[in-house]
């Protein structure tokens, strides 16, 4: 009769016991999951909302870039981001007169420019959610812009032409944001920067025939009286960027 007591005692105990013996094992088994990343992600971004406190028309370009991290511990990855900016164009506007009673047409080209690299560190300090430093430096181009001039039926081309060299520039950033893995190999995140760049260096270079306009073109001297138009301070901006790739 003890025997059988006890041995119910005990069935007792180990049913009260299973319940949440279970209850641990589903605790502890996601966590546990959710902590073990990836080494490897990459990833890119097909679409950002950003704003720059200058409206600048030199802005980096930041969609459709290439981020590659590596993980040197579960939550400490470093890595870095590379965009190859826009491509070179060239196209023919309307310029600024400088003459009344003619009717200007300028060419106006730009070698590749946005191209940047940039540094990264990602830190997740909770869950999915991590923090960034980064660094980068946006590669310099430049721009040229040549002039002719309707004149009646006939043309007359200008001996005149204007190049601007734009140095490269160095910014840094910092920034919040969330990363999850999905089916073991997909990622997708949303990431929150704010940064600073600065303007870097701008020179005009210009060549034309002194004959010809018999002393200094208009041109140049409206660039010495107002100054370069594309010379600004340093910039702050922040971007929201919405990625996605695959984690190895």
């Amino acid at each position: 009769m003890k025997k059988n007591k006890k041995n119910f005692q005990i069935l007792v105990i180990f049913l009260l016991l299973l319940p949440y013996q279970i209850f641990s094992e589903e605790n502890i088994e996601p966590k546990g999951e959710e902590q073990n990343r990836k080494r490897l992600h990459i990833y890119s971004t097909p679409y950002t909302l950003n704003r720059y406190k200058y409206s600048s028309f030199r802005k980096r370009t930041e969609d459709f870039d290439l981020n590659v991290l590596l993980g040197i511990t579960n939550k400490f990855f470093v890595g870095f981001t590379y965009n190859i900016g826009e491509k070179s164009d060239s196209n023919y506007s309307f310029a600024h007169k400088s003459y009344i009673d003619y009717r200007q047409i300028g060419e106006f080209s730009n070698s590749r420019y946005g191209e940047y690299f940039m540094f990264r560190t990602q830190y997740f300090f909770y869950d999915n959610f991590y923090g960034s430093l980064n660094a980068g430096v946006e590669k310099g181009f430049t721009k040229e812009e040549k002039y002719f001039i309707y004149i009646g039926r006939n043309i007359e081309y200008q001996p005149f032409s204007k190049i601007t060299t734009f140095s490269n520039r160095f910014f840094g950033t910092m920034g919040i944001g969330y990363r999850k893995e999905f089916f073991e190999n997909f990622i997708m995140g949303i990431e929150f920067e704010y940064g600073i760049i600065n303007s870097g260096k701008i020179k005009d270079h210009y060549t034309f025939d002194p004959v010809y306009f018999n002393g200094f073109p208009l041109k140049y001297i409206q660039d010495l009286y107002f100054g370069n138009q594309y010379k600004m301070g340093n910039s702050e901006f922040s971007v929201i960027s919405f990625y996605a790739g695959i984690a190895l």
